[in-house]
This record gives C-alpha cells, sequence and structure tokens, in this order.
C-alpha cells in the first residue's frame, strides 16, 4: 500500500521541480523561433507609386510658387528700368501741354517783379541748366540739395498740384500765381511734400524737403518757372550762387521770349532720337527712322557689330 502511493507522489515531486527550472532558466527556443523573435518589427513599405505622385505634387507646386515670386520680383525689376530708363521731367509736361500758345494776352513787355519772390533753397551749386540737353530741352534747372532739405515756395500762391510721378518729376510740388508776372513753379524730386492741393501758401513758406524721388541720378532739386504755359530760365531771375534775384524787377520781352523757346523747340525737333526697345535691331530701326543703318552709325559712333542696350538713345537725324 505505501509503495502505491509513493510512486505518484515522486511524479508529482519531479514535475514541480521540472516547472521551477523553466522559471528560473526560460525554455532554450531553436536559433531560428528566437531570431524572429528579438529583432526588431518591420515597418509597413509605403506604396512607392502614392509616394512618387506626391512628390511629384510637390514639386510641380514647389516649381509654380517659385515661378510666381520669379514674376513677381521680375515685375519689380522692370518696373525700376523703366523708371530709371525714363525720361526726366517730360510725362508731367506732356500732360501739362506746355505750349507756347498764351492762354490769356500779355504786354509786348512783361515786368517780373521780384521784390515779393524767396529762394526756393539755401543751396547755391546749379548741376544743370535750362535749355537743350542731349535729346530735349531741360524745361527747368537742377539745383544740388541734400535729402532732408527745405524747399521754401519762391511766389505767393496756390497749391495746385501735389504729386507723384514716377517717370520724372518724383514727388513734386505745383503752384500757381497771380499778380508776379510768373504764372505757375515746379519743384520736383522731394523727398516729403509738406502742403496739399488748394493751400496757400507766401514766398518763403516751407513745401518740402529736397529729396532724390522719381527719375533721378542723386539728390537735387529740380525747379521750373513758367509764364503761361511756356518755360523760362529760372537763372533769368534768380541768382542761386549769390542767393538773391537778378533785378527787382525784370523787363522780360515776351516777343524775345517767345523766339528763344521756339528756337529751342526747332533744335530739340531736329534732334529725333529712338529708344532701343527690345527686339529692335539697326535694320529695324533705321527703316522706322527712314534712314540708312550707315548714318545711325556714324550719328551714334558704332558699328553694325554694336550690341543695342535695351533703353539705350539712338540719335536719328
Amino acid at each position: 500500500m505505501r509503495l502505491q502511493y509513493l510512486f505518484p507522489f515522486l511524479i508529482l515531486l519531479a514535475s514541480s521541480l521540472y516547472a521551477q527550472e523553466a522559471i528560473e532558466y526560460g525554455e532554450v527556443l531553436p536559433f531560428k523561433e528566437n531570431l524572429a523573435m528579438n529583432s526588431p518589427k518591420e515597418s509597413p513599405q509605403p506604396d512607392m507609386e502614392v509616394v512618387g505622385r506626391r512628390t511629384a505634387t510637390n514639386a510641380i507646386q514647389q516649381m509654380e510658387q517659385t515661378s510666381e515670386n520669379n514674376s513677381d520680383a521680375e515685375g519689380d525689376i522692370s518696373d525700376e528700368n523703366e523708371i530709371s530708363s525714363s525720361d526726366s521731367e517730360e510725362t508731367l509736361e506732356d500732360a501739362e501741354t506746355l505750349a507756347t500758345t498764351d492762354s490769356t494776352p500779355l504786354p509786348d513787355t512783361l515786368f517780373i517783379d521780384l521784390t515779393k519772390s524767396y529762394m526756393p533753397t539755401e543751396n547755391r551749386r546749379v548741376t544743370s541748366p535750362f535749355g537743350m540737353r542731349t535729346y530735349r530741352i531741360h524745361k527747368g534747372i537742377d539745383i544740388k540739395v541734400q535729402v532732408g532739405d527745405t524747399i521754401r515756395a519762391a511766389f505767393a500762391g496756390v497749391v495746385s498740384k501735389v504729386r507723384y510721378e514716377r517717370r520724372g518729376y518724383g514727388n513734386y510740388v505745383m503752384i500757381e500765381h497771380i499778380g508776379c508776372g510768373i504764372t505757375k513753379t515746379v519743384y520736383g524730386h522731394l523727398s516729403r511734400q509738406l502742403v496739399a492741393e488748394g493751400d496757400t501758401v507766401q514766398a518763403g513758406d516751407v513745401i518740402g524737403l529736397g529729396g532724390n524721388t522719381g527719375h533721378s541720378t542723386g539728390s537735387h532739386l529740380h525747379f521750373e518757372t513758367r509764364i503761361n504755359g511756356m518755360p523760362m530760365d529760372p537763372a533769368t531771375f534768380f541768382n542761386f550762387e549769390n542767393q538773391t534775384f537778378t533785378k527787382a524787377v525784370y523787363p522780360l520781352s515776351m516777343q524775345q521770349a517767345k523766339a528763344d523757346y521756339a528756337a529751342l523747340e526747332k533744335v530739340a525737333s531736329a534732334r529725333r532720337y529712338h529708344r532701343v526697345r527690345p527686339g529692335d535691331n539697326l535694320g529695324k530701326i533705321a527703316q522706322r527712322s527712314g534712314i540708312s543703318i550707315e548714318k545711325i552709325c556714324r550719328l551714334n559712333g558704332i558699328k553694325r557689330t554694336t550690341v543695342l542696350r535695351v533703353g539705350r538713345m539712338l540719335r536719328c537725324s
């Protein structure tokens, strides 16, 4: 009886010892199964076709964005070039239709009262006089000023225009005058305009600050004096070097003034110029101007093989 109970007890004891050993040392697995369990999980592979489509789409979007940015940048550059290659002060003058025809009858001799005038700037150096430039009439004078210098009204009057003209005058002020002989003055390339249209100003009132706006290669004041639309040389009335007027009352022969300006216009019209545009060549310019290529080359000191820079002015007569 005792042996009968002893045998199952030994089997139970052996099973317990085996289980304890498995817990302490772990079960030894075959090499392949062990490697599979200890290797990191493989992440699912992406669909390469989808990735390719996404990459292409992103690339196209990026190219389109870059193209838009470049287009904007080129637009800015184009504007700058357009400004820098434009004719100084011409746009405003054309808009004003500065003909020599009088809007009101004037006496043969007009007496310009300068006793009530004021120097528009304290600066003394004239950098560009009134008269013919290479291919046009410079209808005022340029006085060297620094950005921020005080600019004053030369005569009492009413401010008629406070505008910005990007291809010429930049920030400018125009004043209408009555009773002094000069009917209009213009102050161009200002950094700031300190008056408004409709303002009444006295001679010497501050109207703006010197600047370098519009078509300008350096800070200066472009100053004009006009009589019934006809530009007059400001140096006739103002001596900038000595900071005074030339005469207290200047007797101006209108017949002579008109003849002098007509002579300038004749010279300007005789000198025809062409501004080189994209796609131009000497053949096209010669055909458009009605002259030979040889004459264009001779007038401008160039050869048939000369590369024409866009914006260059070529004399055609």
